[in-house]
């Protein structure tokens, strides 16, 4: 080593002896700034910066006034899991609600998908969208997957033929009126 490197060397520790015994006395405060602008213009920056509060973050952005989607429970049939998508939790749906996704129960791997309604606008490239959650999901008697979405519109999905339709509202057995729930 050269002696200009000596000097440099005992310099930057002697520095971070003092440094050291100024930090234990009083604690340095911290800058409010994260670029070195403080530096470029002198110590009175630093101090007016310092002494600046920092002012509060941003709001979130505006949300939707809606509350969290429905909580419809998979359903397992004969090995084979029908549940409703999740564009968050499964990639490469075709729309953002409104998706029938059905996996092997076993495995978790996926054997096919469905759009079993126009969820309209995908919220996926348009943040202001509405998405339209399933409501309810149950088996019919002649084995077909009835789903009601939250607008109350009931679709049959036929599993077989991987197909749905819309279907007519379930008649209350009241009034003969539609049932929405």
């Amino acid at each position: 080593m050269n002696a200009s490197t000596i000097l440099c060397l005992a310099a930057v520790l002697a520095l971070a002896g003092c440094n050291r015994h100024e930090e234990a006395a009083t604690p340095a405060p911290e800058s409010a700034a994260s670029d070195n602008s403080a530096f470029l213009e002198g110590a009175t920056a630093a101090a007016s910066a310092a002494s600046e509060p920092v002012p509060p973050p941003p709001p979130p952005a505006p949300q939707a006034d809606r509350g969290p989607p429905p909580d419809v429970p998979p359903i397992v049939r004969d090995g084979i899991r029908y549940a409703q998508g999740d564009a968050e939790r499964d990639p490469g749906l075709a729309q953002a609600s409104g998706m029938l996704v059905v996996s092997d129960d076993f495995s978790g791997k996926r054997l096919w998908t469905l759009a079993v309604y126009n969820a309209g606008v995908d919220a996926k490239k348009n943040a202001s969208a509405r998405s339209i959650y399933f409501k309810t999901m149950a088996f019919d008697p002649d084995g077909r997957l009835r789903v009601v979405n939250e607008d109350g519109e009931a679709f049959l999905v036929d599993v077989r033929r991987h197909l749905a339709t819309p279907a007519p509202a379930k008649p209350d057995a009241a009034d003969g009126a539609p049932l929405v729930r």
